[in-house]
């Protein structure tokens, strides 16, 4: 899995850019330096500005306690 970051674009936290199923980030209404341009997992595009393109394609993970 890789992340391609861009950093020239900024990227500010809101509430209606939060993909999380909480909806919630305690990093709302801050303002990033960067931002995350793409994300392949399992050598697949998954993430592409700001769109998810293929749902449920990382491995859930479990930690034992």
């Amino acid at each position: 899995d890789i992340a391609i970051v861009d950093p020239e674009r900024s990227y500010r936290v809101s509430h209606k850019n939060i993909m999380s199923k909480c909806s919630w980030s305690p990093f709302e209404n801050y303002q990033f330096r960067s931002s995350i341009d793409k994300t392949f997992v399992s050598g697949k595009l998954v993430y592409d500005r700001g769109r998810i393109l293929e749902k449920g394609m990382g491995d859930r993970l479990l930690f034992v306690r």
